[in-house]
């Protein structure tokens, strides 16, 4: 199943992000056969992240929150918004013709 992944981070944000960039991507890497979207969602002015969406195949909830939940920006308080909701991919032309 799908899950679709909406991580808002605090409001300053940078003294996070910034150190622990390479592990959070280390992280990412280590899940990247289930992740099949990810990104940071920018900030209105496009300056800087304000968080991230990422879109997880997995068997449970549990197993996508289990991911999120051992994330070096998580465990660091980066995300005190989190919401994933089952996903349901019905349009998906930027994936180009199959």
């Amino acid at each position: 199943m799908l899950y679709m992944v909406y991580l808002e981070d605090i409001a300053d944000n940078m003294p996070i992000r910034k150190p622990l960039l390479n592990a959070h991507m280390a992280h990412m890497g280590a899940h990247a056969r289930a992740i099949r979207l990810g990104g940071p969602i920018m900030r209105d002015d496009g300056s800087a992240p304000a968080g991230g969406v990422l879109l997880i195949e997995a068997q449970s909830k549990q197993e996508v929150i289990d991911i999120i939940d051992a994330d070096p920006y998580k465990q660091a308080g980066l995300w005190p918004q989190i919401r994933i909701h089952a996903f349901k991919d019905l349009i998906n032309t930027w994936k180009g013709p199959t």
